[in-house]
């Protein structure tokens, strides 16, 4: 293992468990390198954002820490990822991997069920039967997801007729069904209101606590409102990963990445 199994972080004496680490990864999609030689770490209950403008290999970086690249021939992965210091190259099971891993993409995407089976499919899926266990499930996962309030009475509704802010918390509680141990965010707020997106940052501070978060996100104010630390890439490099205060305020270890939060480019 590359880096140490611990790291200090926050106020001097306090220490934080590496959850995630990434080292010298690389992307390629048939001779078109998209990242070059990614080297960071992701600690546990930190949100990690990542920022960065279109292009910059950002969803591809997602991607290959779910090994979602094994549906996608062209995609090549080289390097290593460690969760918990396992590499899930190596895992056999992808299927329990991705149990452990809840991604939320820019659009929600709804399955053809009910809001209530939208949530209740991956549980089941894993053994659960007992009808008050679901409900259970059901109701925490929406609440967590700040959705409960809006959709209690209607949870025998289709998923798809809600509005565009719903389905994405809807996702959410979805993804939360599967008691990840890290949630993946990319571009959660694109087809999201501004009020909305208030509230999922709010529920995202708040599962913090629980379970490791990543951010993926083209808006930098978000980054700087939500992420503990945050890593910046680049045309394919990841450029810096600092404390995400310091990145607007501090002093920054590449002159492109002050450029970049400074709305210069972008």
């Amino acid at each position: 293992m590359v880096a140490a199994a611990q790291e200090t972080v926050g106020t001097p004496g306090t220490e934080a468990t590496v959850k995630l680490e990434v080292n010298g990864v690389s992307i390629s999609y048939g001779a078109q390198t998209i990242l070059s030689d990614v080297n960071l770490s992701i600690r546990e209950h930190e949100i990690f954002g990542i920022i960065g403008p279109a292009n910059a290999g950002k969803t591809s970086f997602i991607k290959a820490l779910n090994r979602m690249d094994m549906f996608t021939p062209s995609m090549h992965v080289d390097g290593q990822v460690l969760i918990d210091g396992r590499d899930i190259r190596s895992v056999r099971n992808v299927y329990a991997l991705r149990s452990q891993i809840g991604v939320v993409f820019p659009l929600p995407v709804g399955l053809p069920l009910t809001v209530y089976d939208n949530v209740a499919l991956a549980p089941r899926l894993s053994g659960t039967k007992n009808k008050k266990k679901l409900d259970e499930i059901v109701e925490r996962c929406l609440t967590r997801a700040a959705l409960w309030d809006e959709v209690k009475d209607r949870l025998d509704s289709l998923g798809s007729l809600l509005s565009g802010g719903q389905q994405q918390r809807l996702t959410i509680a979805r993804a939360l069904s599967q008691e990840p141990q890290l949630l993946m965010l990319d571009e959660f707020s694109i087809a999201v209101d501004p009020v909305t997106t208030m509230r999922i940052e709010d529920v995202l501070k708040e599962l913090k606590s629980e379970m490791t978060i990543v951010l993926v996100t083209n808006l930098v104010q978000q980054a700087r409102r939500l992420a503990d630390r945050t890593a910046f890439f680049l045309e394919g490099e990841c450029v810096e990963v600092g404390i995400t205060e310091d990145l607007f305020t501090g002093e920054v270890k590449d002159s492109r990445t002050r450029d970049y939060v400074e709305g210069r480019f972008g």
